[in-house]
């Protein structure tokens, strides 16, 4: 896990306390494959474990509760899971509940606004005037936490034009919202305090609630840096912390279905973080962690993401009593290495999990589970994991956990070769119904398939395996020509696949030898097909550049003719150098060079085996080298073909031709080559460096 606390955002809208133990590098890519227990950040999938963000798995053991909504994944169905997309479908609108606590008091200010305002109409008592003098005050009132906006002085103001009884609690209240915005707490608590007794049901409430919320922002001062995050050392009086939660509870016990209750009972959260009160604060996100979605008055997501930068942050197993918490911590210590080889967690023992197993009382199934992980990926045993997690893949719906169980019986299943797996995994396919289920499931049984000479059922019209990224990573990889060929029509097959596989093909006959093939495979480019536009996302919705086999303008620096025309010449004749270069060309001024086509996933992941594509992969190198050599080409040939060898180095000195690089005495003696022997070249003149 990646022990980095990032920066509290103190000013951009909230104090959001990052998570310490499961954000990842945004940059980072998915690993696809089943057998894997590090932690990147980018590739969560449905079952818990210990690769999850320990977010995702808290999500995912959090939908398992009796009246739990279901979690919502992204648009395009996906073998990975975001903490982004993973929101209930009724979330979509900011919280108007402070659960991570008073970062801006002002992030307030326009739901305070909106409340003021229906208040103050509600109110049959306020005079019209008065009242829309009021709102205007109210509306006008625009501070900046940040930079210290004075509001006191405008709402003071105001307030004087006010006579009527009822006018004047509201402008008392405006006085008292500009008194907490500038800072001056003090001021906001005795206005608050004098309003508690309001006749007006909105003032009282609202003014009660207040008081708590000055606590806790009066505790607040000075406690954080510039960067929002705790001064180091900087500890805060208690009788501080205990007005705050006095406040937050007198609230809380007089209105226990007030508009702000969730509100108050986030503030008292954070009351419990500040002042280091860890048991109490555990025992208040277990009691949300049990409740329905509906009674938690705060998403999922957002809670997730609450205990792991509250809690998880300084927790210690023998500290947590939910076996919940208990288990989305333990799984962080059953991860394997960083991705720069540095251990992540200090793993747990089997014993130490042994020691657990009381807390695991009410739930048998999830305790067994961590076993069966940690027999699995920390002690290497895969036969004791495979005990502790019986056969359940016949069922039409699986919880998280019940899936997760099954889908790691099936990892020892395969691992160890077991003849009957891939009906196992058949068979998991009718219960995963859930969000991201479906997707792992079909990964695991599409690396199955790959490995046991079953390509062509992955791409069988009733092939179960539709998951979009599993059947791009498998025809980009490993499908032959015939394959590409069969789904650039096939009926069956989605525009989008339809678009990767004829890419794919032209792009690998070009480049691969299958100059013949080509010109018969380019008539099946639609004739709108367009001719710019990226290709380095496959995944993404807009139209391929299919025309660039057929019509691109992109031609280079050497007088090359249309791609077609260049694949006629090395169809005719393999060894023609200016047909060579020219594909060199098309390549370079493409942005092919080093293109993900011609690369190959490692081994354990999906598309890890051979590519049944005849013929290696192209390297415009080697390209260049041949023509070097070639007692047929002609002096600018060679003389364009040193040029742009010792220009596939630079300006770094790295190949970026692919193929295999050369040494710098290898290029130097290029660049000597082409200064002597081809001096009145275009190419000899306009070449200064080599790398």
């Amino acid at each position: 896990m990646l022990r980095v606390i990032l920066c509290l955002l103190l000013g951009a809208g909230m104090l959001w306390s990052m998570p310490a133990r499961a954000s990842g590098d945004a940059s980072c890519g998915p690993v696809t494959k089943l057998v894997y227990a590090s932690y990147t950040g980018c590739d969560d999938t449905a079952m818990i474990g210990p690769r999850n963000d320990s977010r995702i798995n808290l999500l995912l053991l959090m939908a398992d509760v009796p009246g739990a909504g279901p979690l919502t994944g992204p648009a395009q169905t996906s073998i990975f899971l975001d903490l982004a997309t993973l929101r209930q479908a009724s979330e979509g609108e900011e919280s108007p509940f402070f659960s991570d606590g008073e970062g801006s008091r002002c992030r307030s200010n326009p739901g305070g606004t909106a409340s003021f305002e229906a208040a103050v109409r509600a109110n049959g008592k306020v005079p019209e005037q008065e009242r829309t003098a009021l709102i205007a005050a109210r509306r006008a009132l625009q501070p900046d936490c940040a930079l210290g906006t004075a509001a006191g002085a405008a709402i003071a103001s105001a307030a004087r034009g006010v006579k009527s009884d009822a006018g004047k609690v509201f402008a008392a209240y405006l006085e008292g919202a500009a008194a907490f915005y500038d800072a001056d707490f003090d001021g906001a608590a005795a206005r608050f305090a004098a309003l508690v007794s309001a006749r007006d049901p909105w003032l009282r409430e609202t003014a009660r609630y207040m008081l708590g919320r000055v606590a806790v922002n009066r505790a607040q001062v000075d406690y954080y840096d510039e960067y929002g995050a705790p001064r180091e050392g900087k500890q805060i009086a208690p009788k501080l912390l205990a007005d705050a939660e006095n406040g937050l509870r007198a609230y809380m016990k007089a209105y226990p279905k007030g508009a702000y209750f969730f509100s108050a009972r986030g503030l008292l959260r954070r009351v419990y973080w500040l002042a280091q009160d860890w048991s109490r604060l555990e025992a208040e996100y277990a009691a949300l962690i049990a409740l329905p979605d509906a009674e938690r008055g705060i998403d999922a997501a957002s809670l997730a993401q609450e205990i792991d930068a509250k809690l998880f942050a300084t927790a210690a197993a023998d500290r947590l009593r939910d076996p919940m918490l208990l288990a989305a911590f333990d799984l962080m210590h059953m991860r394997g290495k960083n991705y720069d080889g540095a251990p992540c967690c200090t793993p747990i023992s089997r014993g130490a999990l042994e020691a657990q197993r009381a807390r695991f009382a009410g739930k048998p199934a999830l305790f067994s589970y961590l076993l069966a992980v940690h027999a699995y990926f920390v002690a290497s045993q895969p036969d004791e994991a495979l005990r502790l997690l019986p056969d359940a893949s016949h069922q039409t719906d699986f919880g998280y956990v019940a899936f997760s169980r099954q889908m790691l019986r099936g990892i020892v299943l395969e691992g160890k070769a077991d003849r009957n797996v891939r009906g196992f995994w058949i068979d998991l396919l009718a219960g995963a119904r859930r969000t991201g289920q479906r997707p792992v499931v079909e990964l695991a049984l599409a690396m199955h398939e790959e490995r046991h000479d079953g390509l062509a059922r992955i791409f069988a019209p009733d092939s179960p395996i539709r998951t979009q990224e599993i059947r791009d990573t498998l025809l980009m990889n490993l499908a032959d020509a015939k394959l590409l060929r069969q789904q650039a029509q096939a009926a069956g097959a989605s525009p989008h696949e339809r678009r990767i596989a004829l890419f794919t093909l032209l792009y690998k006959e070009a480049t691969r030898g299958s100059h013949r093939d080509f010109a018969a495979d380019a008539r099946l480019v639609p004739a709108n097909a367009p001719a710019e536009g990226g290709y380095y996302d496959f995944g993404a919705p807009d139209q391929l550049p299919l025309a660039i086999f057929t019509r691109g303008r992109k031609l280079g620096d050497y007088g090359c003719p249309p791609l077609p025309e260049t694949q006629s010449r090395l169809a005719a004749n393999p060894g023609d150098a200016k047909a060579m270069l020219c594909l060199g060309e098309f390549t370079r001024v493409n942005g092919f060079d080093e293109f993900y086509l011609d690369g190959s996933p490692p081994a354990d992941h999906l598309g890890g085996t051979p590519s049944r594509f005849a013929f290696p992969p192209y390297s415009r190198l080697d390209a260049y080298q041949a023509v070097m050599a070639s007692p047929k080409a002609t002096p600018d040939d060679k003389a364009y073909a040193l040029f742009r060898a010792v220009n596939c180095y630079a300006p770094g000195g790295s190949n970026e031709c692919g193929g295999k690089g050369v040494e710098p005495a290898v290029r130097k003696g290029w660049f000597q080559r082409l200064k002597r022997d081809y001096p009145t070249s275009r190419w000899a003149q306009e070449l200064r460096y080599f790398w």
